[in-house]
């Protein structure tokens, strides 16, 4: 089955996703962040490091909202840990994943991580 098309709003973070994909050791460096949680030192440089790079001067919230709608470009298995990191990081990550959650969307999320994705948005009450 095909990817769906990027959400809307990704096109103005183009910028970020654009050389992200271009980039399979970004890619993997943010699904080895991922996996380790958002309470992890991977997690904080991965941050830190996209932060340096593309969103210099730009307000965290910035950083969270290019996170949830680039979630497509990660490979599909770490995309529910990289969901759990957003929704646990701080209000700006909970922030980003309430506004475009429905731009996302399930259909993005492998089968076999739907069920935990669902809990998640449950728990946190994205989608109400």
């Amino acid at each position: 089955m095909a990817e769906p098309a990027a959400p809307k709003p990704a096109v103005d973070f183009m910028f970020f996703r654009e050389p992200l994909k271009a980039n399979p050791a970004l890619v993997e460096k943010w699904g080895v962040a991922a996996k380790a949680g958002s309470e992890s030192e991977a997690w904080s440089a991965f941050v830190g490091d996209i932060s340096e790079r593309f969103f210099k001067g730009s307000r965290r919230q910035r950083v969270m909202d290019a996170l949830i709608l680039s979630l497509d470009v990660l490979p599909p298995q770490h995309r529910a840990d990289a969901l759990a990191c957003l929704l646990t990081d701080g209000s700006e990550g909970l922030a980003a994943v309430e506004e475009f959650w429905e731009y996302v969307g399930m259909e993005r999320i492998p089968d076999v991580d739907r069920a935990r994705v669902a809990a998640l948005l449950l728990r946190y009450e994205i989608g109400k």
